[in-house]
């Protein structure tokens, strides 16, 4: 019984992920629309630039200790993908895990 109740806080927990994960695709998307409106130019908000200032987190520092293909990989990601797609995405990857976890829980 404790296993069932589990899966189903599972379940409603990466439902809820997913809706926040695309409401802040949103409000990314409102916030760079406005600035464009605003200023006429699209601001560029990338994973590190929100890291960094927002959580104080250094992600080169930590990138640096990696080894190094991983390290140019996790480098190329952080300055170029736009928060926008990576809560996009983020949201879409909680969806697929709640749909797929509940199709094999199921059978």
């Amino acid at each position: 019984m404790a296993i069932l109740q589990a899966i189903i806080y599972m379940h409603s927990m990466l439902k809820n992920m997913g809706i926040l994960a695309w409401i802040g695709c949103l409000v990314t998307l409102a916030y760079q629309s406005i600035s464009w409106t605003l200023s006429a130019a699209w601001p560029s908000v990338t994973l590190l630039d929100v890291l960094h200032s927002l959580f104080g987190i250094d992600l080169l520092s930590f990138i640096s200790n990696l080894p190094l293909d991983m390290s140019a990989k996790a480098i190329y990601v952080c300055f170029t993908t736009q928060l926008t797609l990576f809560f996009w995405w983020l949201g879409v990857v909680l969806f697929m895990t709640q749909f797929l976890t509940q199709i094999f829980i199921r059978k």
